[in-house]
């Protein structure tokens, strides 16, 4: 994201956060900013296809920091995945009044918010790539007509995060990593094998939080 688009980004989250919508318009919009209604448009083509790609780019921000790390080639399937979650959430923190604020304005026959549609798209390759790596090393167990399902369920877990996250006021978001390590570890042990223990384990978690 370059300069212009962060700055385009900046104040429209800005705008949404002071007022609680969108702006009445994209001329009244970029009005504001004083750039010219062309330029908007080179980057956006709608408020909401903006709001995606400050999803996405959350997305890709944390990719492409896990992924610098030299660690991250020695990590198994599920340490990948652990490692994403915990790194999204730190990238989340500067987007913490946004996202509240989207998952609040979520519509209630909604499963997740429209926003998140091209993040779900990308979060949907990246776990496919693991998924691969994970049949290849076995710590996923490959299932008839099951395994070609796994990316879709798997991106359950980012929005039942993220939808605890915004309402976590643990020190630290505390009790988020603990619903991380949880939700990762049983999708995996159903992944891979027997998943009862996983399964209560993280059900007594959602009854005490």
């Amino acid at each position: 994201m370059n300069k212009t688009q962060k700055r385009i980004v900046d104040k429209y989250i800005t705008f949404v956060l002071e007022n609680d919508r969108k702006p009445i318009s994209i001329h009244q919009f970029v009005e504001g900013l004083k750039i010219k209604e062309g330029t908007f448009y080179t980057y956006f083509s709608s408020f909401e296809q903006l709001e995606e790609e400050i999803w996405n780019f959350i997305f890709e921000e944390t990719v492409k920091k896990i992924e610098s790390q030299d660690v991250y080639t020695s990590y198994t399937v599920n340490e990948k995945l652990l490692a994403f979650y915990y790194t999204w959430i730190e990238e989340l923190k500067d987007y913490r009044s946004f996202a509240i604020h989207t998952i609040h304005d979520e519509k209630i026959y909604e499963l997740y918010p429209a926003s998140f549609d091209l993040f779900k798209e990308h979060f949907e390759n990246y776990v496919s790539k693991l998924i691969e790596e994970g049949l290849a090393t076995q710590e996923i167990a490959e299932r008839p007509f099951i395994t070609s399902k796994y990316k879709s369920l798997l991106w359950i877990q980012p929005v039942s995060i993220i939808k605890f996250w915004v309402k976590d006021e643990s020190k630290n978001f505390e009790n988020t990593d603990a619903l991380i390590e949880k939700t990762v570890h049983f999708s995996f042990d159903l992944m891979a094998s027997n998943g009862f223990d996983s399964f209560f384990d993280l059900a007594k978690f959602h009854i005490q939080h």
